[in-house]
């Protein structure tokens, strides 16, 4: 068919009419890519192998269609009547994105090339047709939508549970523990104003409010600990975690923590990560999964960091139970260090994470307190992360 076309269109001298045609069909026939010849009213005149692959049909089938043909229904909605490829304004070359039909009635997205294999149109021009298979560039597009997507209302999840964490804060320091020293301080201004015989009988009032400074000094320690732990900072992570673990414990709720004799994390964010999914997981054990124990185990081999952590608690089903921001909270914090987590959850029975952090060099992570979390090689038995 190609020589046939070279004949009757006259390219050159006889010699180079047939150097040019050998090599023309040799690249048709030989294309890893999809070509085809149409005429001007879009019928297949010749396809090579590529092409019929692409689309499942044979090369005698293909010769009894139009291109239109190979359009879904879908795309024949927006495009009434035919795909239009051959109009005056078309027919020198142009590129298209196509929902083609495959034989088999599956859909496949397409970059679709037209081109006229003349320098001019005329009636009886034919042009080739070159199709890409750009499915995985669609699903690659599709799946970055969707990351982004979840990006963003990660982002904004992020900023309420922020707000909300600076309201209870405000709350908490407002109506706890500013009351208090208000109480405080008035029953220090009464006793300065008292008579120097009603101070000689002030020494019971005086111990309650030594006792009273003491609870709110010890309140105040507990919501800073909250916010940034300087036991992790200045001691490192093994007594930060032993600390954390015995203020958490009381009388319906134990934690027990087994941690190796091993090295100090080389990363300032891996000790973080580390301390940061153990914090939030024992906060969600007490408050969601109401365990009553939990235990942390901790060790370091080949350079890696592996952890568990498994309570008691009521569980829950992971098929109908949304991760919660502390879950998502703690993937995201792990992946900023390269770490990995698992989760395994059976309602009524608990639920275990594990995770696996490498052990990276100071300053491969970003420093900051809302960092990532993965999943890991081991699960890890939790409830519902809020």
């Amino acid at each position: 068919m190609l020589n046939l076309y070279s004949e009757s269109h006259g390219w050159g001298s006889e010699s180079e009419l047939e150097d040019g045609t050998s090599e023309l069909k040799r690249l048709f026939v030989s294309s890893a890519i999809g070509m085809a010849l149409l005429d001007t009213e879009g019928r297949f005149i010749s396809t090579n192998s590529a092409f019929c692959v692409t689309l499942g049909y044979s090369d005698k089938e293909l010769l009894n269609m139009r291109c239109g043909q190979l359009l879904s229904s879908f795309t024949q909605r927006r495009q009434p009547g035919s795909l239009r490829l051959f109009n005056r304004d078309h027919l020198l070359g142009w590129q298209t994105e196509q929902i083609l039909l495959r034989k088999d009635r599956s859909l496949m997205p397409a970059r679709v090339w037209i081109s006229s294999l003349d320098e001019k149109a005329h009636e009886d021009s034919l042009s080739l047709m070159v199709i890409e298979d750009i499915t995985k560039q669609k699903e690659a597009e599709q799946e970055l939508s969707k990351r982004q997507v979840e990006v963003e209302m990660l982002a904004s999840r992020l900023i309420q549970a922020q707000e909300s964490e600076r309201k209870r804060l405000a709350r908490e320091l407002h109506d706890d523990i500013g009351q208090r020293l208000s109480l405080v301080a008035s029953e220090v201004a009464l006793m300065a104003s008292q008579s120097c015989d009603a101070r000689a009988i002030a020494t019971n009032r005086l111990t309650s409010l030594r006792d009273e400074l003491d609870s709110l000094c010890s309140d105040i320690h507990g919501i800073s600990h909250e916010l940034h732990s300087y036991k992790l900072q200045h001691l490192g992570l093994k007594s930060a975690l032993k600390d954390l673990c015995r203020r958490l414990t009381q009388s319906n709720f134990r934690v027990n923590l087994d941690i190796d004799d091993m090295d100090e994390p080389a990363s300032k964010e891996v000790s973080l990560c580390l301390y940061r999914v153990v914090q939030e997981a024992l906060n969600n054990a007490f408050r969601h999964a109401h365990a009553m124990v939990v235990s942390v185990t901790i060790t370091k081999l080949s350079d890696t960091f592996y952890m568990t952590i498994q309570d008691t608690g009521i569980g829950f089903d992971r098929s109908t139970s949304p991760h919660g921001l502390g879950l998502i909270s703690m993937n995201e914090r792990l992946k900023l260090v390269k770490g990995e987590l698992k989760l395994d959850s059976i309602l009524g029975r608990g639920t275990e994470i594990w995770v696996s952090i490498p052990d990276l060099n100071e300053g491969i992570g970003p420093a900051s307190e809302s960092r990532n979390y993965s999943d890991s090689s081991h699960s890890a038995r939790r409830c519902e992360v809020a």
